[in-house]
């Protein structure tokens, strides 16, 4: 174990890419890369930039805010204090869940590819 504290600060996806799970994967992912030497991970789920002219009410805020900390405890992240969420490191629970999600993503792509096929006759794009 290191010394130093990653801090998950934002991860943003474009519209057309939102609602596929592929945040959670590629937080996942990042943490397997930057992590190596760190003592902590550390996020604060929920909306860092608003977009545009999205103006939610609090309904809605809470709402995506929920969606997105879901999002977080995919990657194994819990509750520790107030907003903040940690995963143990140490536990090897970041790399359980880590490959977790590599094998939903990898049946997503499988079945976008799948159904991609079908949409074009059955011809490799």
């Amino acid at each position: 174990m290191g010394t130093d504290l990653l801090v998950m600060d934002r991860v943003v996806l474009t519209m057309p890419w939102r609602g596929f799970g592929l945040g959670a994967v590629l937080a996942a992912e990042a943490i397997n890369r930057l992590a190596p030497g760190c003592r902590a991970v550390a996020c604060i789920p929920g909306i860092a930039d608003p977009d545009g002219s999205w103006r939610p009410d609090q309904v809605e805020w809470d709402r995506v805010t929920a969606k997105i900390t879901a999002g977080w405890e995919r990657v194994g992240f819990t509750h520790f204090r107030d907003t903040v969420y940690l995963p143990d490191p140490a536990t090897g629970a970041l790399e359980d869940q880590r490959s977790r999600l590599r094998s939903e993503y990898l049946q997503m792509c499988l079945g976008w590819k799948s159904t991609s096929a079908a949409g074009t006759g059955g011809d490799d794009q």
